[in-house]
């Protein structure tokens, strides 16, 4: 989950609603949009990988931790921090278990902060 405060939040994963599982990515801004990716059978696990770019952000799922496959491009505001973790909820029923293994935060310098970067080195 990628969140800005209670009303601009970003969350992607996996869902299972009405007998099914979907690939799922939710966008608030103030109201929400539920964009899902229909999955044919149970996994016994999905990697999410969430790259920003300015003023956007992409999602990508995988079912290997190798070829990764886009799910969703959104809108986040750029230049604001951004809250980021895991996150698990069971609206209706009886609950489930959920693991999260091996989540990492990398820093990938963004376009700005590198043509700074060029521009203004000393060489």
């Amino acid at each position: 989950m990628l969140r800005i405060d209670h009303e601009n939040y970003i969350k992607a994963g996996i869902e299972f609603v009405d007998g099914k599982y979907n690939l799922s990515t939710v966008v608030t801004h103030r109201t929400s949009d539920w964009s899902i990716i229909p999955v044919d059978k149970e996994i016994p696990f999905i990697w999410i990988k969430a790259i920003r770019r300015l003023d956007a952000v992409e999602f990508f799922y995988s079912f290997d931790d190798k070829q990764y496959t886009m799910m969703r491009n959104a809108w986040l505001q750029d230049n604001h921090p951004v809250l980021v973790g895991v996150m698990g909820a069971s609206p209706d029923g009886d609950g489930f278990r959920a693991n999260f293994e091996h989540f990492s935060i990398k820093h990938l310098p963004d376009q700005r902060r590198t043509k700074w970067l060029k521009e203004n080195s000393s060489n």
